[in-house]
């Protein structure tokens, strides 16, 4: 994870992975022996596939849902554990780099709440969705990050790509995919920064939603992003593109109405329903259950009312 440090700035020629040039700091710099990562290199088994279900967190599969569950369904592949420690590490030293005010995801100490709450006071909205964003980010990308903009060595950069990617992409369910899905479109990202700020607007990124907002939100503006994210490989989920005006925005789960932050209607539902359960229920093990339910919720509503 990205993560802000309240000391002087880091900046990527900060980076122990600047201009690497050699195998054995690389090794060391991962905790791992040279020989150790030459048979990862030589590896094609690093991965376990697997099929989680994208609203129920505890349901996954180890074969490929049907056709007709397949949209319900997100494919992770799981890397085995002395990879994930090292992606773990990669991710660990590059979440060191000063991230952006507009980054939200993936920052350590910035949360989909602080991601809406950037968006307070404005009248209008406009909220795009890449469209599989993992997938959508390739072992050329990534090559050209560790190459172009740290300067890394072609043996070190090709050890990286093979440590980091898998089947030509950012794999899902790989510890440094998110930093690494910034840092390998740091273009596009710059080119979409000078757009907003070019119109005089605000605008945030978590993850693959980008949120743009301001007291008004031209389509020019929004097609000169949208071309940007074309021309660097990437989509825009046409079923998720959104623009309001004057209306309540749901922004990475957080409902934005003028100068407030609150939870969406559907999470105020389910914590009253969670009341009413509690209020009639007579078993005391579920109401200590039930109990706890309710102060993560009561919790998460502070948290967003309170930013």
């Amino acid at each position: 994870m990205l993560q802000r440090r309240s000391a002087m700035p880091y900046t990527l020629r900060d980076s122990p992975f600047f201009r690497l040039r050699s195998r054995k700091k690389l090794s060391d710099l991962l905790h791992v022996s040279e020989s150790a990562l030459a048979k990862i290199s030589l590896r094609n088994d690093l991965y376990a596939r697997r099929w989680k279900h994208k609203k129920d967190k505890e349901v996954w599969l180890r074969e490929p849902p049907s056709d007709a569950l397949a949209v319900h369904y997100r494919p992770i592949n799981i890397p085995d554990a002395g990879l994930k420690a090292i992606q773990s590490r990669i991710a660990n030293l590059l979440g060191r780099i000063t991230p952006p005010e507009w980054l939200f995801s993936p920052v350590k100490g910035r949360s989909y709440v602080d991601n809406a709450a950037r968006h307070k006071g404005a009248k209008a909205f406009w909220l795009l969705d890449i469209a599989d964003y993992f997938p959508s980010c390739t072992a050329n990308n990534v090559a050209h990050f560790f190459r172009s903009k740290l300067e890394c060595s072609l043996d070190v950069t090709a050890i990286l790509i093979k440590l980091t990617t898998w089947q030509q992409c950012l794999p899902q369910g790989s510890p440094c995919s998110p930093i690494l899905a910034y840092f390998s479109n740091l273009n596009l990202w710059a080119e979409i920064e000078h757009s907003v700020t070019q119109a005089g607007l605000k605008h945030s990124v978590y993850a693959d939603d980008i949120t743009i907002s301001g007291p008004t939100v031209r389509k020019e503006v929004v097609w000169e992003i949208k071309k940007a994210v074309h021309k660097h490989g990437l989509n825009i989920k046409a079923e998720k593109e959104l623009s309001l005006i004057d209306s309540p925005a749901d922004i990475t789960g957080v409902i934005v109405v003028g100068n407030q932050t609150k939870l969406p209607n559907r999470q105020m539902k389910r914590l009253f329903e969670l009341r009413a359960k509690r209020h009639a229920e007579k078993d005391r093990v579920l109401m200590l259950m039930l109990d706890s339910q309710i102060a993560g919720r009561l919790a998460q509503k502070r948290q967003v009312e309170q930013v």
